[in-house]
């Protein structure tokens, strides 16, 4: 009998990788970026696939060293002067996302869906496309990440694709997300996960899950991981907020993102 390729999948969006502190005094908040503890949070337990959305462009060099990790980023925007959308050098975009992390947020220095993956698996080929319409003075583009992995021992492939919707109503970019990651797979087993900013009730998640896309889990919130072709072993589970808090020099903690990361181990 084949061994069964199984799989420990993570998503998080990292709010640009800046600390999100909730209201009361109990946490600190520092003005600057947290990309590296969140690459050490974010590979806890050694996860096979990461899927990370509104990371800064620049970022990827930064996650690859610190989690010792393959990655592949696919930019929804670069970096710009918002509004007008006028291009800027990427250095400058970085610069002023460092220095003003919490003025500049997801503008200006430009914001890419990333996805990391362990040792054992290889990249073979990745794509990005466009899932919102285009619209030159309001709106952000949103873009699905597209990728194709191959187990290196066991020689299976399987297809991720990375999500990260509108908010509101979103329905038809859910539903072309899971048609574009479908197409992509060509029958091999596919994940379909993110940032929907979708809740379970929604009319996007029921179309997904009416074309086949499944999901078990009650425990999530706007944060999915969806599957076709695999089965389940571990539910999508949600950390635990505090999780995502990080000590520094025993002072009051920093909570890292807005989001909660979500796990989910499956096989084929």
């Amino acid at each position: 009998m084949a061994e069964r390729l199984t799989l420990q999948v993570r998503t998080w969006n990292t709010a640009h990788g800046r600390d999100m502190p909730p209201p009361g005094d109990s946490h600190r908040h520092v003005r600057r970026k947290h990309l590296g503890e969140m690459a050490l949070m974010m590979t806890e337990e050694h996860p096979d696939v990461i899927l990370l959305q509104e990371v800064p462009v620049w970022a990827g060099d930064l996650l690859r060293e610190a989690t010792g990790m393959g990655i592949t980023v696919a930019p929804a925007y670069g970096a710009h002067i918002p509004f007008a959308h006028v291009p800027l050098p990427l250095a400058v975009g970085a610069t002023l996302g460092r220095a003003l992390p919490d003025l500049v947020k997801t503008q200006i220095e430009g914001q890419a869906n990333a996805l990391l993956y362990g040792p054992e698996l290889l990249l073979v080929s990745a794509r990005r496309v466009q899932i919102n319409d285009r619209r030159r003075f309001r709106g952000e583009p949103r873009v699905v990440q597209l990728v194709r992995l191959r187990h290196r021992r066991l020689g299976r492939e399987f297809i991720v694709g990375n999500l990260h919707a509108d908010h509101g109503e979103n329905r038809q970019q859910l539903e072309r997300a899971g048609y574009l990651t479908a197409q992509f797979a060509r029958g091999a087993p596919a994940v379909l996960a993110g940032d929907f900013n979708a809740m379970l009730s929604s009319p996007g998640l029921r179309a997904l899950k009416a074309r086949g896309w499944q999901e078990e889990s009650a425990d999530v919130n706007v944060d999915h991981v969806f599957v076709r072709g695999f089965e389940i072993e571990w539910a999508a589970t949600r950390w635990d907020t505090g999780r995502r808090d990080y000590a520094m020099n025993g002072d009051r903690p920093l909570r890292l993102s807005d989001h909660d990361p979500v796990d989910v181990v499956i096989s084929a």
